[in-house]
């Protein structure tokens, strides 16, 4: 049996025990297969041993004295920063030598001891030393360290509610054992040359996004995936997920149509499947086997546990099995879409959509999971509400807002904003264009804020659900290498604007009668800087700007450079026509699809607006005739793909004034005037 130390940790409170209880919290007692067949005996009562023998842990590394109380450090880490060479050659980490070492952290924080919780020990200088240093130096780690909410075992145990985590760690430990995910094995039944894999604790807290209160704490025990060798015991990781068009379109169709949706909850999705190839695992820290000493016995996984470089493959071909034996069709554009009888279901990773225009159609869906050949552990979270971190909610009129307050509030407290300051009607100003700034002075992210962690909330904010701040946002995330004071006051400048627009978002109030529209334009070299050109040439790129709409909601967009240098601003606009209808063309192959599954819906050619005013009349005429000229030939191969679709009239290029177009705002800083107005267009607020 499994014996849970988390007894020992001073003031928690356990239940009385007998000798079928599982752990202190009387989880129900389940046998653990061992090698030979035989269950493991049970766990005698421990009493008055201190936490740190118990546990059993390898102590500090060699290199790594113990501090004067006796408790053991963690590792430093390596000095990350480039340096300089004897023969002067200067030594840069790699992006996959950060990623390996971000993962190897992550297993070397799971052997931390367990101390006693006491509010008035200081974390030891060496440790503080070793956050910061991590933090600073690998911005991979940072990026989850970011989040306050996602912790490493060490930071738990030291957290108020460290009791919560404690026995949602039983939890998690029971699972595996209830679903048999493991046996234990001796070391010596390990195949010679196999590495036994670490293993290590996630821990995090989950909110509700309306009110931000706790409400669930999670567990989550990994193998650690950066031990292993492709080639070895892994080899393909890619795992599809559904597309956020996708998404949007299948909401805009439950508004139009009157259906169904919900939202399911995969539990402990990952073990579902069974491991591709054999694995060994050492036992994780804070539980013990009794006559199965860590170092003398390991886990032999049978099952996909979390961590694995090809974890999500391995879930997503055994998810995609398992409803194809339902009677699941998955679509030929979008592979994580599902075709049932009546029912779609939407799958990303672990969570999924279904939408049917008969709710006991998804009823029996969710049944059918529950019963299949696969026992699908299901958690069903009733009508769609919160989403990958978006708020949904239906308006009195039937429409559905989407919207992240809660991420802008993490940016705003990121950048130390009070709710007082100045709110702005424009995230960028319209009189200035950000450039590299060499002369400039850099920012201090450590007295100021972290540059590259506040751009990737913002990105990942405009991707999902605020596409008005598209343009603003890609100009920022070009220096995020370098990042200077101007830089950062752009910045603040954003989140000035989100201060006074925090509860907005997208609103999807289809209108039936309108099929796709694409609204494409383009910056000709809006970035030039004659005086910078010779040292950063990418100052002669355009910026591309499109979106896409459907049923007259926006479901997707993109502001970036162009990777080709346009010759002039036909190209330019061109250029962009061409990149926004690979998008367009891709979205009117999948509501084709969904038409031939019976579901009606407008499929009519989509309306493609592109600028037409001084010379760029000249790329109107490019999309509709055949013509190559030798300043244009250079497009053919690349940039032509769509003038077939034209040609058989499946798609309408249609001309639009400058004031009208719509993409304007994803190309360009805009006055307030002109961006209120486009804003007003697009989002209707």
């Amino acid at each position: 049996m499994w014996k849970s130390l988390s007894r020992l940790v001073p003031g928690h409170h356990s239940k009385p025990e007998s000798t079928t209880t599982f752990c202190s919290r009387g989880i129900p007692d389940t046998t653990v297969t061992t090698q030979d067949g035989q269950g493991a005996p049970p766990v005698q009562e421990v009493a008055n041993e201190p936490l740190q023998d118990m546990l059993d842990f390898e102590g500090a590394l060699p290199d790594e004295p113990p501090n004067q109380q006796g408790d053991q450090l963690p590792p430093k880490a390596p000095n990350l920063a480039q340096r300089t060479t004897r023969s002067g050659r200067v030594v840069k980490p790699t992006e996959q030598y950060l990623e390996g070492l971000e993962q190897r952290q992550q297993g070397l924080v799971a052997w931390e001891v367990l101390v006693d919780q006491d509010d008035s020990e200081e974390i030891p200088t060496a440790a503080q030393q070793f956050q910061l240093q991590q933090q600073m130096e690998d911005p991979i780690a940072f990026a989850t360290s970011a989040n306050p909410d996602v912790m490493y075992l060490h930071e738990a145990l030291r957290a108020p509610d460290c009791r919560n985590f404690l026995e949602a760690m039983d939890v998690e430990i029971q699972g595996h054992v209830k679903g048999k995910h493991w046996i234990v094995v001796p070391q010596t039944d390990v195949p010679k040359g196999t590495r036994i894999l670490d293993a290590f604790w996630s821990m995090r807290q989950k909110r509700r996004l309306d009110t931000r209160e706790i409400y669930k704490w999670k567990a989550r025990l990994n193998l650690y995936g950066g031990q292993k060798e492709h080639g070895v015991n892994y080899w393909e990781t890619y795992a599809p997920v559904v597309m956020w068009p996708t998404i949007r379109i299948f909401f805009i169709l439950s508004i139009l149509l009157g259906w169904y949706s919900r939202q399911l909850d995969f539990v402990m999705a990952f073990p579902h499947a069974p491991v591709e190839v054999p694995l060994f695992m050492n036992i994780p820290k804070g539980y013990r086997l009794k006559d199965a000493s860590p170092q003398t016995h390991v886990l032999r996984l049978l099952k996909n546990i979390y961590g694995q470089k090809q974890g999500p493959r391995v879930w997503n071909k055994y998810l995609d099995q398992g409803l194809k034996e339902l009677g699941f069709t998955p679509s030929a554009i979008d592979p994580c879409l599902y075709y049932g009888d009546q029912v779609m279901m939407l799958v990303y990773i672990d969570d999924c959509l279904l939408f049917s225009p008969k709710k006991e159609a998804i009823d029996q869906v969710v049944l059918s999971l529950r019963n299949s050949h696969q026992r699908f552990n299901v958690d069903d979270q009733g009508e769609v509400k919160d989403f990958l971190g978006i708020k949904i909610r239906k308006q009195p009129d039937g429409s559905i807002m989407l919207t992240q307050p809660h991420l802008i509030d993490s940016i705003i407290k990121d950048l130390q904003l009070q709710s007082n300051s100045q709110v702005r009607d424009t995230p960028a100003l319209s009189t200035v264009i950000l450039h590299k700034d060499e002369q400039g002075k850099p920012m201090n992210q450590q007295a100021d804020f972290h540059y590259r962690s506040v751009i990737g909330k913002l990105n990942f904010l405009e991707k999902s659900t605020r596409p008005d701040i598209s343009y603003a946002v890609h100009q920022c995330a070009c220096f995020s290498e370098s990042s200077k004071e101007s830089h950062a006051k752009a910045v603040k400048l954003i989140s000035c604007y989100l201060l006074g627009t925090h509860d907005k978002g997208i609103i999807l109030s289809p209108d039936g009668s309108k099929s796709f529209e694409c609204w494409a334009d383009a910056d000709f070299s809006g970035n030039w800087r004659p005086r910078t050109a010779h040292k950063d040439p990418i100052t002669s790129k355009s910026q591309s700007g499109w979106i896409i709409t459907f049923a007259g909601c926006p479901i997707t967009w993109a502001s970036k450079l162009q990777t080709l240098t346009a010759l002039s601003t036909t190209e330019a606009e061109y250029i962009s026509l061409s990149t926004a209808l690979w998008d367009q063309i891709h979205l009117m192959e999948l509501v084709k699809e969904i038409k031939s599954r019976g579901i009606q819906v407008n499929c009519a050619p989509p309306r493609i607006f592109c600028k037409a005013f001084e010379d760029n009349s000249g790329a109107l005429e490019m999309a509709r005739l055949p013509k190559l000229r030798p300043r244009t030939k250079h497009l053919n191969v690349t940039y032509h793909l769509f003038r077939e679709y034209v040609k058989r009239k499946e798609i309408v290029v249609e001309a639009v004034a400058t004031e009208q177009q719509t993409a304007d705002v994803l190309t360009k800083p805009l006055d307030s005037t002109l961006f209120l107005t486009l804003r007003k267009r697009l989002f209707g607020w």
